[in-house]
C-alpha cells in the first residue's frame, strides 16, 4: 500500500509541476480569466485520471515520460467539466475552496465594484468561459504528444477521439444527470443512472487508460482485447468511484470532503442511494424521506435523520453491496492483461475506492 500511495504522489507530483509551468494560460485575458484558468488544475486533487494514463502506458511497457503530457490533457479536461458542473449544480465549494463562478463573483463584486446581480452573471459567464478555454488548453496538451516522439498520426487520432468520442459521451451523461433533476424519481431506473455514470464519469477513464495504452503500443486500437479489458475495468472503476461519491455525499465529512453534506438532496438528484430508499420504503414513508429534497440547508439533526432512514431500509447496505461488486469486476477485467506492477497499481486503485474518505 505505501507503494500504492508514493506512486500516486509521484503522479501528483509530476503532473502538478507540468501543469504549474504550462506557458497555455499567459496569453488568456483578462487576467481573471487567466487565473481562473489556471485554478483548479493547480489545485491538485487524487489525480487518478493522469495516473491511468501513465499507468496504461507503463502496463505495455511504453515511455511514461512521452504520456505525460497525455496525462497532463487528461486532467485539464477533466477539470473544464467541472468546472461547469459547479454552475450546473450551484455548488460554491470544490475541494474545500471557493469554486470557480463564485471566486469570480466575489472578484467583480470587490474590485469591480459590480452589484450581487451582475457579480454573479459575470462570475458565471467568466466561469463558462474558463472552461472553454480549459478544453483547447486540453487539446493542445494532448496533440503535443507529437513533440516527445509520438507518432504525429497517432497524436491527431487520439485528440479526435478525444473531441468527439469522449466529448459526446462526457456531456450526454451529464445531460442526462441535470434532466433526471426534473422527472419524478419514479420515472429513473437504476439502469438509467448506471447509463449516466457511464458517461459522466466512465468515459473520460476510459479514454484515460486507451490513451496511455496507445502510446506504449502505438495504435489507438479500441476494439482489440487489450483496450476491451480496458474499457471493462474502466466502466466497473467508474461506477464504484461514483457510488462511493454517492456514499461519502451522505455519510461523509464535510470538512474532509470539501462540499456540503447532503447536496444531491438539496438538487433532488436521484442517485442509487435514493433509488434504492424508496424503492425499499414502504410507501407511507417515502414522504419521510422526500421531505428532505431541496431544503435551502441541512442542519445536524436533517442529515442525521437522512442518514438512519437510508441505513433503516438498507439502502445504504445495498450501495456499499454494489460498490464492492462493481470492484471486484473491475480488477477481474485486469486479468487478461500483462502481470506487472502496473497492472498491481491499477487493482490497488480499485481497492482504496473502498476505503477512501473523499
Amino acid at each position: 500500500m505505501t507503494a500504492f500511495k508514493d506512486e500516486l504522489r509521484r503522479v501528483g507530483e509530476q503532473i502538478g509541476e507540468f501543469i504549474q509551468n504550462d506557458p497555455f494560460p499567459e496569453t488568456v485575458r483578462p487576467p481573471a480569466l487567466g487565473d481562473a484558468v489556471r485554478d483548479y488544475p493547480g489545485r491538485g486533487g487524487k489525480r487518478i485520471r493522469p495516473a491511468l494514463v501513465l499507468w496504461a502506458c507503463e502496463l505495455f511497457g511504453g515511455d511514461r515520460e512521452q504520456a505525460v503530457p497525455a496525462a497532463a490533457a487528461v486532467e485539464i479536461y477533466h477539470n473544464w467539466t467541472l468546472v461547469h458542473d459547479d454552475i450546473i449544480d450551484r455548488d460554491e465549494l470544490r475541494r474545500g475552496k471557493p469554486s470557480t463562478h463564485v471566486t469570480i463573483r466575489d472578484y467583480a463584486a470587490s474590485k469591480l465594484k459590480a452589484a450581487p446581480e451582475q457579480a454573479a452573471f459575470f462570475g458565471e459567464s467568466l466561469a463558462i468561459l474558463a472552461g472553454d478555454v480549459q478544453q483547447g488548453w486540453a487539446v493542445e496538451r494532448l496533440a503535443s504528444v507529437a513533440d516527445r516522439g509520438v507518432d504525429p498520426a497517432l497524436a491527431l487520432t487520439l485528440v479526435r477521439a478525444m473531441q468527439t468520442k469522449l466529448n459526446r459521451e462526457l456531456i450526454s451523461g451529464e445531460a442526462r444527470d441535470v434532466e433526471f433533476e426534473l422527472l419524478d424519481p419514479s420515472a429513473v431506473s437504476i439502469p438509467d443512472v448506471m447509463s449516466m455514470i457511464n458517461g459522466k464519469t466512465g468515459a473520460i477513464m476510459e479514454f484515460a487508460l486507451h490513451c496511455g495504452a496507445a502510446i506504449a503500443k502505438g495504435a489507438y486500437e479500441p476494439k482489440s482485447p487489450d483496450f476491451v479489458a480496458l474499457s471493462r475495468y474502466a466502466v466497473n472503476l467508474a461506477a464504484a468511484f461514483q457510488l462511493q461519491d454517492d456514499m461519502l455525499g451522505v455519510f461523509g465529512d464535510e470538512k474532509v470532503l470539501g462540499k456540503p453534506i447532503c447536496s444531491d438532496f438539496q438538487e433532488a438528484k436521484p442517485t442509487m442511494l435514493y433509488l434504492e430508499a424508496i424503492h425499499r420504503l414502504p410507501a407511507e414513508r417515502r414522504p419521510e424521506l422526500d421531505k428532505f429534497l431541496r431544503l435551502p440547508h441541512y442542519t445536524e439533526s436533517d442529515i442525521a435523520a437522512i442518514r438512519a432512514l437510508l441505513t433503516d431500509c438498507g439502502a445504504a447496505g445495498a450501495v456499499r453491496d454494489s460498490i464492492a461488486a462493481l470492484s471486484d469486476c473491475a480488477k477481474k477485467s485486469l486479468q487478461p492483461l500483462p502481470d506487472n506492477r502496473w497492472r498491481g497499481m491499477l487493482a490497488t486503485l480499485v481497492e482504496q475506492l473502498l476505503i477512501r474518505s473523499v
